[in-house]
């Protein structure tokens, strides 16, 4: 049987990956929502300490990712050509922005309820469970990242949405 043409021409269709903000769906005590970022700013950017939750930047290059790119799993930023590694795939493990590779580390799965899952572990990032703390502009807040037992991770603290 043939394919109608529109499903024919949609099939062939490369898959294109989502790009944008990893933003935290409970905005807490965050107003304007936390969002993965890099810490630190120009002269004081630091891409070898863990990343963390900030408030959200829409449209800074320091909070952008390309979800699924250069390989599936992967979460990609474009401004320093890295992907985000799990330092480990236990409970209290830490994330980075590395160089992308093959790393089993560096494949990650949103689930259907929203959080990010290390692909073939039971750890999904989450946020701290603490008040943010004041850091750079005068409304900004961060708060910790950590990978966290998926099934026992706080919903408010563990939910995320890609590609704003």
């Amino acid at each position: 049987m043939l394919k109608p043409l529109a499903v024919f021409l949609l099939s062939a269709l490369p898959v294109v990956a989502a790009e944008g903000l990893i933003q935290l769906i409970d905005p807490l005590d965050e107003p304007e929502f936390y969002c993965v970022d890099v810490p630190g700013f120009r002269d004081r950017l630091n891409l070898d300490a863990p990343l963390m939750a900030h408030t959200c930047k829409p449209g800074a290059a320091d909070e952008s990712y390309t979800i699924d790119h250069p390989k599936p799993g992967q979460l990609y930023m474009k401004a320093y050509e890295r992907c985000i590694e799990a330092s480990s795939a236990k409970k209290g493990g830490e994330v980075y922005m590395k160089a992308c590779s093959d790393s089993p580390m560096q494949r990650f799965a949103f689930t259907s309820d929203g959080q990010i899952q290390l692909v073939g572990e039971s750890v999904c990032l989450a946020v701290a469970d603490v008040p943010g703390v004041p850091t750079g502009g005068p409304s900004h807040l961060r708060r910790d990242l950590t990978l966290e037992a998926c099934s026992e991770a706080k919903p408010t603290l563990s939910r995320w949405k890609a590609g704003q």
